[in-house]
């Protein structure tokens, strides 16, 4: 067994049997639960973060199984461990969350232009085109820490506020809507691909 099947034992163990396909990597510093390439939940030490699409907001499950207040990022919420096995035994809940994140995914992914997302425009599109992020479905690949840690490797002098955009623009969200918790999140996580990168840090002190 290597070290994510060991760290993530718990809860492969709930959610193989639901989700086909299921992948579990590491994304920065927590494990990222994936299927079809598509991100639906992180995982760390027993904790476990469904992303909840707009779509399920209102739904009765999420006002069980879900606190309002415990957004970790961008619509990311916690499960609390004592919940597991009741939420886990409604699998066609979970699958058509899986399913609304895909085509939240796909009506994004549909807009061809970068400078068409929010928070982008033409002068943002044309600073990554010139760093090989032609397409939205490149600026997808590599995520908005991998673009930010990018552009700061080849000597650009970008700062907290185009990690805040293009987060934003990955996730549909405007960039003023993103709370403080979520900041700091996406910093810490800068920080951290920074320093694997040899360079650094620049927003977190540890």
């Amino acid at each position: 067994m290597n070290k994510i099947d060991n760290k993530t034992k718990e809860i492969r163990e709930l959610l193989a049997p639901i989700v086909e396909g299921l992948v579990i990597k590491t994304y920065f510093s927590y494990y990222g639960l994936f299927k079809d390439n598509l991100m639906f939940g992180l995982y760390k030490d027993n904790k476990l973060y469904l992303k909840i699409s707009k779509e399920f907001i209102r739904d009765e499950h999420y006002s069980t199984f879900f606190n309002e207040n415990s957004v970790l990022m961008c619509d990311f919420y916690f499960v609390a461990e004592n919940q597991w096995d009741k939420f886990f035994k409604d699998a066609d809940w979970l699958l058509s969350l899986i399913q609304s994140l895909k085509t939240e995914r796909e009506k994004v992914t549909a807009k061809r232009l970068i400078r068409h997302l929010p928070n982008m425009n033409i002068n943002l599109e044309r600073l990554l085109q010139r760093n090989g992020i032609k397409t939205v479905g490149e600026l997808h690949h590599l995520g908005e820490v991998d673009v930010f840690v990018k552009l700061i490797e080849k000597g650009f002098d970008v700062t907290e506020p185009l990690l805040f955009k293009l987060h934003g623009a990955l996730n549909n969200q405007l960039v003023y809507t993103l709370n403080n918790k979520q900041k700091e999140y996406l910093l810490e996580e800068a920080d951290t691909a920074l320093y694997n990168a040899g360079l650094r840090k620049r927003f977190t002190k540890k």
